[in-house]
């Protein structure tokens, strides 16, 4: 999957669920799953970036080929790189 089309497949998901489970390998190897937002109501206001809007953070992402989330079970932003994303259809994704 390109890096554009694997932005386009994350912001298509984030807008339908607001809140995804993404999968990625760490750089030690091991397997992640982490819970992610991008829905600032779902980030603490300390927390949200100053400024900047949802398709500034998408077109960072593209142009960066990093994934740029806030890890709900952590409580802090992210960075993953698209390389390291393991994209797996779940039982109703279309």
């Amino acid at each position: 999957m390109s890096t554009l089309g694997a932005a386009m497949h994350f912001l298509d998901k984030l807008q339908k669920d607001k809140e995804v489970n993404i999968e990625f390998i760490k750089q030690n190897g091991e397997v992640r799953v982490m819970r992610c937002t991008l829905n600032f109501a779902k980030i603490p206001l300390d927390k949200r970036p100053k400024k900047t809007a949802l398709q500034d953070i998408l077109t960072q992402m593209v142009k960066n080929k990093i994934l740029r989330v806030f890890d709900l079970e952590k409580n802090d932003w992210r960075s993953v790189p698209f390389k390291s994303l393991i994209f797996r259809k779940k039982e109703g994704d279309k």
